[in-house]
C-alpha cells in the first residue's frame, strides 16, 4: 500500500464513522504519545489552539451529528424529499 491509499483509505473510514465512535477515536488519538503531538499542532482544537478561532460557531458543531439519515442523503435530498411528498400526498397527476 501506498501512503496515498493509506491516506484515502483512513478518511473514508473517519467518515463513516458515528459521532460515539469519532469521539473514542478522538480520545485514543490524544493518549497516544506521538499521535497526541500532532494532534495539539492542529489549530481549533480542544487540545490545541484556540476553540474561537474556527470557521464554525459553536451552535452549529453541537448539532453535529445529531441527524440521523442514510449515507447519501446529501446527493439525494431532492429523490428522498420527492418520496416522502408521493407517500403522504399521493402521486402527482
Amino acid at each position: 500500500m501506498t501512503a496515498a491509499h493509506d491516506y484515502e483509505h483512513l478518511h473514508h473510514l473517519v467518515d463513516r464513522l458515528s459521532p460515539t465512535q469519532v469521539r473514542r477515536l478522538r480520545l485514543i488519538i490524544t493518549q497516544d504519545e506521538e499521535l497526541s503531538r500532532v494532534d495539539e499542532e492542529v489549530p481549533g482544537t480542544s487540545t490545541g489552539g484556540d476553540a474561537d478561532e474556527g470557521p464554525l460557531p459553536p451552535e452549529f458543531l453541537a448539532m453535529f451529528g445529531s441527524i440521523d439519515a442514510p449515507a447519501d442523503y446529501a446527493e439525494r435530498h431532492d429523490d428522498y424529499i420527492r418520496d416522502r411528498m408521493e407517500r403522504d400526498l399521493g402521486p402527482e397527476n
